[in-house]
């Protein structure tokens, strides 16, 4: 009995690293999203880049809309407004950002929660087609879990 007691616990500790490399991911992430629409933004000539950086950066953490809530509105109403310079601007910024970003989260939020990029790739698509937009959030989750269990009870058969 001891020995499930054991075990269990340490698909426990293996699952919350994995769930605490996942958040450390979603802030490196967060970072590098606020970085990139800030250097884009001074560029542009904008006024306030790092504050109106900083919030598009914290709503990007949120699943399927993320900087796309801010920037593609942004750009609509500066292209209405005949602002076409700012307008196209704006939206090479977002695809430069979304480009970016499609390259990169897989193999951060992989290296962070110890599972392949391919994997981290697969589960996230996997979790927005199953549950929608929190799918995304929960899909990596979930391979956290599977793969604590799968390594926690590969390293039990070997000792035993």
């Amino acid at each position: 009995m001891n020995n499930i007691f054991d075990l269990i616990m340490e698909i426990i500790n293996d699952t919350g690293k994995g769930l605490k490399g996942y958040i450390k991911s979603q802030l490196i992430l967060m970072t590098i999203t606020f970085l990139v629409l800030s250097i884009g933004l001074i560029i542009i000539g904008m006024p306030w880049p790092i504050l109106i950086a900083l919030v598009i950066a914290i709503l990007d953490i949120m699943p399927v809309v993320g900087s796309g809530i801010v920037m593609v509105p942004w750009s609509i109403i500066n292209f209405i407004k005949g602002n076409t310079d700012t307008g196209i601007q704006l939206a090479i910024l977002y695809v430069i950002l979304s480009i970016f970003r499609q390259i990169i989260e897989p193999k951060i939020v992989g290296d962070q929660i110890g599972i392949r990029p391919l994997y981290t790739f697969a589960a996230t698509i996997l979790g927005s087609l199953v549950l929608g937009p929190i799918g995304v959030l929960v899909g990596p989750m979930i391979a956290v879990i599977i793969s604590s269990i799968y390594r926690v009870k590969k390293k039990w058969d070997r000792r035993n």
